[in-house]
């Protein structure tokens, strides 16, 4: 699945990078990143999604600390059941605070779409222009092209590899989609990337990694109090 990642960044002329609020700089993909700086015509967006899964002041802070490197866009994708006339909310997502992810509207498009259509206008004349959606496995990349176009034109899932193939999609007159399959393209990732579900639990050869890694950041206690494990509370108290 690599080289349908690459080739996505080859294509297009704009690409998204996608990640998960929670993790930020866990998601990023730096071959990508690189393969895309490689060709000074091409131009890189970060779209900091599931923003309603962080609180609003760390997901600010996070909008702040990566806008200093490319252009940062929040984003919570529309979590609606229906397939068509999905909608999108028209409130500045900076402005962003709990109230607002009580909504299953889309947040962010607004944003989005006001910076894409400026990589549309070339000296004055607007350009058709191809943008491609990459990201990390179950990070959401089919979920904000679904939330832009406000319809279910991409096939969305929580297990990872639910997009096969490179999904090109119109989003208007001069803006053309690409949906990748999700890749870990860095070799070094390691269990982060099973704690970022990026990969299946069943192709794990060993379980234990990604829980010492959680351990490592949490701690018996607070995952003690988190599921109310009276055993475990005893046995740090």
């Amino acid at each position: 699945w690599k080289r349908f990642v690459l080739k996505v960044v080859d294509q297009a002329d704009v690409v998204l990078e996608v990640l998960d609020a929670r993790d930020p700089e866990g998601c990023r993909c730096r071959d990508a990143e690189t393969a895309v700086l490689a060709n000074y015509e091409k131009r890189l967006i970060l779209v900091l999604n599931k923003i309603d899964l962080v609180p609003p002041d760390i997901a600010l802070a996070w909008e702040k600390h990566l806008s200093k490197q490319f252009p940062t866009v929040l984003f919570k994708a529309n979590t609606q059941n229906q397939r068509s006339r999905l909608q999108q909310s028209n409130v500045d997502v900076k402005g962003v605070n709990f109230k607002m992810f009580n909504t299953s509207a889309c947040l962010g498009a607004k944003e989005l779409m006001k910076l894409l259509a400026n990589y549309t206008r070339n000296k004055g004349i607007r350009t058709s222009i191809r943008v491609g959606v990459i990201g990390l496995p179950n990070v959401g990349k089919s979920s904000i092209i679904n939330s832009l176009l406000r319809n279910r034109s991409c096939n969305v899932g929580a297990i990872p590899g639910v997009t096969k193939n490179i999904q090109e999609v119109e989003l208007d007159k001069k803006i053309k989609l690409l949906d990748s399959p999700g890749v870990v393209l860095s070799a070094n990732v390691g269990p982060l990337a099973t704690i970022q579900n990026a990969v299946k639990l069943d192709s794990l050869e060993d379980p234990i990694q990604p829980i010492e890694l959680i351990m490592k950041y949490c701690g018996v206690k607070q995952l003690a109090d988190h599921y109310q494990i009276d055993g475990l509370r005893q046995h740090t108290s």
